[in-house]
C-alpha cells in the first residue's frame, strides 16, 4: 500500500512539473519532423533570450566572405550581404533567394574568374545575374541591380553541402550530401547535360559524379544515427514520422488531461466549502437557487473529472510501449548517452552503390597535391581531379578534429597547408608533415577527448577585411575583433525550425542551468519515463485489484 501511494505521489507531482516540458518537447518535435512545412515561419530574436540576439556577428550570421566585382560579399546562416573592407556599409543581397529564413542558410559562396557569383543554400544552388541598368533599392540608394537564379541540379533531392571553384576558377563544383556536380559554361564531354534555367537566357552544362569506395573502407553508420532515426520516425520513412507525430499528440493529451486532473479536485473542494458555508448561513440557506447552482457546478466538475480520468488512464495504459520508446530514444540523443552511441558503429547498407550517401560535407581543390580534398562524416578524402578513381581516406589520427555538425572553415594556403575550423576548434593542418597546430596558440594539438564540442565554437573566418587581417567568428562570441553589427543583420529573425531545435535539445535553458543544460534532455527523459511507468503501475495494480474482487 505504501509503495502504491509512493508511485501515486511521484506520478502526481513530477507529472505536473514535467507536463510543461512534455508539451514543449512534443510541439517542438512535431515542428522538427516537418522542416519544409514550417519553413515560412520565423521568430523575432527580440522574443528570445539574449544569447540568441545578433551581437558582434555571432550566432553564425557571418560564416565567410568572398571578394567580387560588386564589393565584398558575406554569407551565413541567414543569407548574403554586400559590404566594404571596413564592414561599415551594408546592403541586402538576397533578392531571388528563398524568402524563408531557414532556406536561406548559405553553405558557401564563390566568384569565378569571369565574375559570376555562385552560392549553395540549404537545398539548392544559385547564381547571381546582374541587371544591365542601375536600380534604386528600398532605401533610395543607387546600386547595381540583379537577382539570384536557381540552378536546377538534375536528380537532386537532398540538402546541399558546399560549392567551390574548379582548379581554373572558371567553373564551379557543387557538393550535395551524397554526390558531386560539376557545372560548366561549355560542354566538356558527352557525359555533361545541358541545363537551361527558366528565369535566365544563360545555359550551362553539368555532370553528376559519385565518389568511389576507397580500398579497405567499410561504410558504417553510428548507433546515434540509428537511434535518431527511430526517435524521429525517419527509420520508417514518412509513415514512421507520422506515427511519431501521433505519439507526440498522445503525450500532449496525457499532459493536458493530467494538468486538468490536478486542478479539478481543488475546484471541487472549493465548491464544497462554499456549499458548507452556505448551509451554516441562514440567508444563504433560504436561497435555494444559489445552493442549487453550487451543486450543479460540482456535478459538472465531477463529470469532467471522470471523463478526463477515463481517457487519461485509457490512452496512457494502451500506448505505454510507444510513449516509452519516444522518451527513451530521446534521452539517448544527448549527453551522456550520446557519446557512446556516436562512437559505436554498425555496417551500413549501401544505397544505389554509393558508399558516401549522406556523408559528404565540404570540398576544396588541393593545388599542392593536384587533387580534391573532401571532408566527410567519416574523415577527409583525397579524390582525383575527375572523380573517376578510387579515393584515399586519410587516417583520422593525422587529421584535425571536426565536430558532427561539419566543417565551417575550410581554407587552403596554396602550399599544402590548411585552415580547418568547426565547433571542435580551429586548426592549422599540414597533411604531408602530419602536423596539426592549434590556431590560437600555434602549438601542436593532441586532443584525445571524446567530447566532440570544444570551448571554441568556430563558425566562420575571413581575410577580406581591414587590409587582410584574419577575422575568426565564434558562434557564441562573434568576431574576435570588436565590430558593430548593422541593424540590417541584427534584426534578422530565427526560423521556427531552429527555435524548435533549441527548445527540443535544451540549449535554450543554458542561461539558467549553465553546464547542466547539456544533461537537461537526459534527466527530463529519465523522469518522464518514470512518470509513464508509475502511471502504468498504478493503473495495472488497480485493474488487478478489481479482478481479484470480482473473483
Amino acid at each position: 500500500m505504501n509503495k502504491y501511494f509512493t508511485w501515486k505521489k511521484y506520478h502526481r507531482w513530477f507529472g505536473l512539473v514535467l507536463s510543461v516540458f512534455m508539451l514543449v518537447f512534443c510541439v517542438s518535435g512535431i515542428i522538427l519532423n516537418h522542416r519544409q512545412l514550417f519553413a515560412d515561419c520565423a521568430v523575432s530574436r527580440s522574443l528570445l533570450p539574449p544569447a540568441y540576439h545578433i551581437r558582434n556577428f555571432n550566432n553564425g550570421i557571418i560564416k565567410g566572405s568572398t571578394p567580387s566585382p560588386l564589393g565584398i560579399l558575406t554569407y551565413g546562416y541567414a543569407g548574403v550581404w554586400l559590404t566594404d573592407s571596413k564592414m561599415q556599409n551594408w546592403e541586402d543581397f538576397n533578392r531571388g533567394l528563398p524568402e524563408q529564413i531557414d532556406e536561406r542558410n548559405i553553405r558557401h559562396l564563390v566568384c569565378t574568374k569571369n565574375g559570376r557569383i555562385w552560392c549553395a543554400a540549404l537545398r539548392d544552388v544559385y547564381y547571381f545575374e546582374a541587371d544591365k541598368a542601375k536600380r534604386n533599392d528600398v532605401h533610395g540608394k543607387n546600386t547595381l541591380g540583379g537577382r539570384w537564379i536557381k540552378f536546377p541540379l538534375p536528380n537532386h533531392h537532398e540538402r546541399m553541402a558546399d560549392i567551390t571553384l574548379t582548379p581554373d576558377s572558371m567553373n564551379v563544383i557543387a557538393l550535395t550530401r551524397s554526390a558531386i556536380y560539376e557545372i560548366t559554361t561549355h560542354k566538356k564531354s558527352d557525359s555533361f547535360t545541358k541545363i537551361q534555367s527558366a528565369h535566365s537566357e544563360n545555359s550551362f552544362y553539368t555532370k553528376r559524379s559519385i565518389i568511389a569506395q576507397p580500398d579497405g573502407f567499410i561504410p558504417t553508420e553510428s548507433l546515434f544515427k540509428t537511434v535518431w532515426a527511430l526517435h524521429s520516425g525517419a527509420f520508417f520513412g514518412l509513415t514512421g514520422r507520422l506515427v511519431v507525430d501521433a505519439i507526440a499528440v498522445v503525450l500532449i493529451i496525457l499532459s493536458l488531461t493530467g494538468i486538468v486532473l490536478f486542478i479539478l479536485p481543488y475546484r471541487i473542494r472549493r465548491q464544497k466549502r462554499l456549499l458548507g458555508n452556505g448551509l451554516q448561513d441562514k440567508k444563504l440557506k433560504e436561497n435555494e437557487q444559489k445552493s442549487a447552482e453550487i451543486k450543479e457546478r460540482m456535478k459538472v466538475l465531477g463529470k469532467r473529472m471522470v471523463w478526463n480520468a477515463k481517457w487519461h488512464n485509457k490512452i496512457g495504459y494502451t500506448t505505454i510501449i510507444l510513449t516509452l520508446w519516444l522518451a527513451i530514444t530521446g534521452m539517448c540523443l544527448r549527453p551522456p548517452l550520446m557519446i557512446p552511441l556516436a562512437l559505436n558503429k554498425t555496417e551500413q547498407k549501401i544505397k544505389d552503390g554509393n558508399v558516401w550517401h549522406d556523408k559528404l560535407r565540404a570540398i576544396r581543390w588541393n593545388a599542392a597535391e593536384n587533387n580534391w580534398l573532401v571532408s566527410t562524416s567519416e574523415g577527409f578524402l583525397y579524390v582525383d581531379k575527375s572523380f573517376s578513381q578510387k579515393p584515399r581516406l586519410l587516417d583520422k589520427n593525422q587529421t584535425p578534429k571536426v565536430s558532427p555538425m561539419g566543417v565551417n572553415v575550410f581554407e587552403s594556403d596554396g602550399k599544402g597547408g590548411w585552415l580547418i575550423g568547426s565547433f571542435s576548434g580551429l586548426f592549422r593542418w599540414y597533411p604531408e608533415q602530419e602536423l596539426i597546430l592549434d590556431y590560437s596558440t600555434g602549438k601542436p594539438h593532441h586532443d584525445k577527448s571524446m567530447i566532440p564540442i570544444s570551448s571554441t565554437l568556430t563558425s566562420g573566418f575571413s581575410k577580406d577585411f581591414f587590409g587582410g587581417r584574419a577575422v575568426v567568428f565564434d558562434y557564441s562570441k562573434g568576431a574576435d575583433i570588436p565590430v558593430s553589427t548593422p541593424e540590417l543583420l541584427s534584426r534578422t529573425p530565427l526560423s521556427l525550425w531552429n527555435v524548435a531545435l533549441e527548445l527540443h535539445v535544451g540549449r535554450c535553458y543554458s542561461p539558467l542551468l549553465g553546464p547542466l543544460s547539456d544533461l537537461f534532455v537526459f534527466i527530463s527523459g529519465l523522469l518522464i519515463s518514470l512518470v509513464l511507468i508509475s502511471g502504468y503501475i498504478i493503473l495495472h495494480r488497480r485493474k488487478k485489484k478489481k479482478s481479484k474482487n470480482k473473483e
